[in-house]
């Protein structure tokens, strides 16, 4: 493919790409650089935490392994989570840094992955056009990996890189392949697309797509592609590597697929594409739109060289003609519903709806190095794109995605960029030719770190971030792991940094937050009580102590009066216990009664509430809707409106409001007002959702008087105060201690417990139940478990002794046998191949011989 010398090219390439966001990091002051925070959105919610729990699974530090994840949720499959967050071969860079630096090694993991595209995509322009100056197709390589997708949208969303990495890796070997007819090339190509595959699907669809597309552009144009068979020939090849490679991955792709299908559905979103003026002003360097827009940048001189390409005429009509074609129809697809969809893997996302931009970028790139290998000489191939580009600079030039930087940086870049042709042009000393391309290469790459700077800042403006790991987290795990005793009892770490402390910190928590989350999970733990947002693709743990001992929390880590954190214990339930063989169930409402069900005991009182509106206030409640109360606002009321909510418990019952719906707040008494839900939330019930919460405690005559408010109209249930009995909880759980099996034994994905023979009975864990368990009793044929108010179940008879379950991701079965016979079929291609080559081989020197 690439000679040894052509590596140094690449290299280079990689080099500066990595310095130049380096550079910007560091004038920004950003992590490591600086004290700035760059854990935004999905970076610190999920990969830097599912990083840190793929490090202690590979130490064996963790409860779970690669099939299951015992740390978070209560336990969920770690399989789909592998795939869409940290299965890369990048993702083992993590092993090289102390767990304590787990950010580090995921800014070292963006610095490499931005360096590996910048090295791949360079080496596949040389291949184009290996005569032409090397110097150029480097930058070109880094103005590819530096694209405004890799810096605004790969920044952070860190996995996506991947896709920015196989895009042009998978043109070269494409290029490999439709070049030589030989075994090597049909051998390497497929294993390495599997491994890309592996990395991350999703992107790595996308840039098999725009693949494709550069694949069809290349047969249609190559000048040197031969005869038409040859050219179809070759493109054959190309499809057959490529479906063999994608098959290879399949032990790991069909049970992701499988997840991903288990996964907890978000609403269909509906495509709007935007106005053309946003969509080509993202083209503009330093500009930002994460979310909303394509980030198109390729730099200034690329974009430049792109536009010149239709125009320069030292390129063949056929080659400029079918690229442009290809280049601009690809652009439009971004913007019809249709295809955006097939970009999309037909499902739409819930956010950026240009997650392919990353392709188009690719494409400009290889059209801009096709048109400057060339040479452009023409006046007019170098003045329109330049009229263009500050046309459309004066259009964007106040636009929202528009950054200071970007008005500063375009015309120096433009003004840098002519000066440099023209040198070039009309000066042919060796001397002017070396300054001029000095010149460039600086300006390049000075580009590329304003940009870096400049986005991180525009982006950082817009979203908050959450904390690089620092003393509070060291505290959080120094008190998880002082009460580890798993299986016995769960520690719970909380949510002090993110939504998955589980995973950061350590512990077997319920937070958990994930694309992959089981939808039956994430169902359940919301009718527990849990609050939640995504979609309920995040559940927020209500530190309720019923809940606790349901799932067998026998410690918690929460903030101590000084604002540091301190460990709370508690007697827990047994993680599993034999209960009747027709176990009690409540009959009280909501997620109070479900948690008695799970419990097995009544240890929850109901009052019959009365609502009475604040004196004076025009707030209208209604019960038209069964078991709902509608607090309504009507116009002109004066916001917040309060409202009380009073009823009659047993004296010293605790009190807990459930409202999943309420958009408001609630007094707690010895605190302040405390946010329920937001009241201009995201979609109170739909988006997000109130998780149950202590709000006091009822007097000495039993009675209570809750103060709430809202500034919206909003929602309660009928029951949404449960009383809490302590005594009766203690009691219960020290039944269930009574309970439980002789022995218990929790494996990464396993499950296998020793019963005492005796009676019939349920044998109920702390876990929900989830597709993919198998449970055998005795040496009984497996079946899945029943469940118990969520909770994964199995019956057994008076002569069990044991009970084995097992989890399987589905599809794994499928997966090894697709990814078999992947292999088969591509050795016996290859040996196919290899007796055709001997054979070619043979002919000539027979021939000769009878000659």
């Amino acid at each position: 493919m690439v000679g040894r010398g052509r590596m140094a090219v690449p290299g280079v390439a990689a080099l500066a790409a990595a310095v130049a966001v380096i550079l910007g990091g560091l004038l920004r002051g950003t992590y490591p650089f600086g004290a700035r925070s760059r854990n935004i959105l999905d970076l610190g919610q999920q990969f830097v935490p599912m990083h840190a729990h793929l490090r202690d699974v590979m130490t064996g530090s963790s409860p779970g392994d690669f099939i299951f994840n015992w740390s978070s949720g209560y336990g969920v499959p770690y399989i789909g989570d592998f795939m869409a967050y940290n299965g890369a071969a990048l993702s083992w860079i993590v092993l090289l840094f102390p767990r304590d630096r787990i950010d580090l090694a995921l800014y070292a993991i963006m610095i490499v992955a931005i360096a590996s595209a910048a090295a791949a995509m360079t080496a596949y322009l040389r291949m184009l056009r290996p005569g032409a100056p090397a110097w150029i197709s480097a930058l070109a390589g880094v103005s590819y990996a530096t694209c405004g997708w890799a810096l605004d949208d790969g920044g952070y969303m860190t996995g996506w890189l991947y896709g920015l990495i196989a895009f042009p890796l998978i043109c070269l070997l494409c290029e490999w392949v439709r070049r030589r007819r030989a075994v090597l090339p049909m051998l390497v190509a497929p294993f390495v697309i599997a491994l890309f595959w592996y990395s991350h699907f999703y992107t790595v669809y996308m840039a098999t797509l725009g693949a494709a597309l550069v694949l069809i552009a290349r047969v249609l144009s190559d000048p040197d592609g031969g005869s038409w068979w040859h050219r179809f020939t070759g493109s054959v090849r190309c499809l057959v590597v490529v479906g063999i490679g994608i098959a290879l991955s399949a032990p790991l792709l069909v049970p992701t697929f499988k997840s991903v299908g288990y996964a907890r559905p978000s609403p269909d979103e509906h495509f709007d594409a935007i106005s053309w003026l946003s969509f080509f002003g993202r083209l503009l360097p330093a500009s930002e739109g994460v979310g909303k827009t394509p980030g198109l940048a390729v730099g200034t001189v690329l974009l430049l060289a792109a536009l010149s390409f239709p125009l320069n005429r030292r390129i063949a009509r056929r080659e400029r003609i079918v690229w442009s074609v290809v280049i601009l129809l690809t652009i439009v697809s971004m913007q019809i519903p249709l295809t955006h969809e097939i970009w999309h893997g037909f499902d739409s996302p819930n956010g950026n709806p240009f997650r392919q931009a990353f392709v188009v970028a690719g494409m400009l790139v290889i059209a801009g190095w096709l048109s400057l290998a060339a040479g452009v000489r023409d006046v007019l191939a170098i003045a329109v794109p330049v009229v263009l580009l500050m046309a459309l600079y004066g259009a964007a030039f106040g636009a929202w995605s528009t950054t200071p930087l970007t008005r500063v940086v375009v015309p120096a870049m433009v003004a840098v960029a002519v000066l440099a042709w023209a040198a070039w042009r009309w000066r042919q000393s060796q001397l002017v030719l070396r300054v001029a391309a000095g010149l460039l290469v600086v300006a390049v790459l000075a580009e590329v770190t304003a940009s870096t700077y400049a986005i991180d800042k525009a982006r950082a403006e817009k979203y908050s971030a959450t904390p690089t790991w620092g003393p509070l987290q060291e505290q959080a795990r120094a008190l998880v792991m002082s009460a580890q005793d798993w299986p016995r009892h769960r520690v719970s770490p909380g949510a002090f940094s993110t939504v998955n402390d589980p995973m950061l910190v350590g512990g077997e928590g319920p937070e958990y937050y994930s694309s992959t989350i089981p939808d039956e999970l994430s169902e359940e733990l919301i009718n527990l009580g849990f609050g939640y947002w995504a979609f309920g693709r995040a559940v927020i743990d209500p530190a309720n102590p019923v809940i606790d001992a349901v799932f067998s929390v026998g410690a918690r880590v929460r903030s101590d009066d000084q604002g540091g954190l301190e460990l709370a214990r508690s007697t827990a339930s047994p993680f599993v216990t034999v209960r009747p063989i027709k176990p009690w169930v409540s009959a009280d409402p909501g997620p109070y009664g479900l948690q008695e069900t799970a419990l097995g005991s009544d240890v929850y009182a109901i009052p019959k509430l009365t609502v009475v509106p604040a004196a004076g206030s025009t707030l209208a409640i209604s019960d038209r809707r069964p078991g709902l109360l509608t607090i309504k606002l009507p116009a002109g009321t004066p916001t917040p409106a309060e409202f009380r909510l009073a009823g009659r418990c047993r004296p010293g019952s605790e009190l807990y409001l459930s409202g999943r719906e309420f958009a408001g707040e609630v007094l707690v008494p010895g605190q302040q007002w405390a946010s329920f839900l937001p009241a201009f939330g995201k979609r109170p019930g739909i988006y997000s959702g109130g998780a149950v919460r202590a709000v006091g405690s009822t007097d000495a005559s039993g009675s209570f008087d809750l103060k709430l408010r809202t500034s919206a109209t909003t929602q309660l249930p009928v029951g949404a105060i449960g009383c809490l009995d302590r005594a009766k909880l203690n009691l219960a759980v020290t039944r269930l201690e009574r309970s439980q099996p002789a022995a218990v034994s929790v494996g990464g994905h396993r499950i296998d417990l020793k019963l005492t023979p005796g009676k019939r009975g349920l044998v109920v864990m702390g876990v929900v139940k989830t597709p993919g368990w198998q449970c055998r009793v005795d040496d009984r044929t497996a079946r899945k478990p029943t469940q118990l108010a969520g909770l994964m179940a199995v019956s057994v008879g008076p002569t069990a002794s044991s009970v084995s379950c097992v989890y399987r991701p589905a599809g794994l079965r499928l997966g090894l046998l697709t990814g078999a016979a992947a292999l088969a079929a591509l050795l016996a291609l290859a040996g196919l191949m290899k007796l055709l080559e001997r054979r070619r081989t043979a002919a000539p020197a027979a021939a000769a011989e009878e000659g």
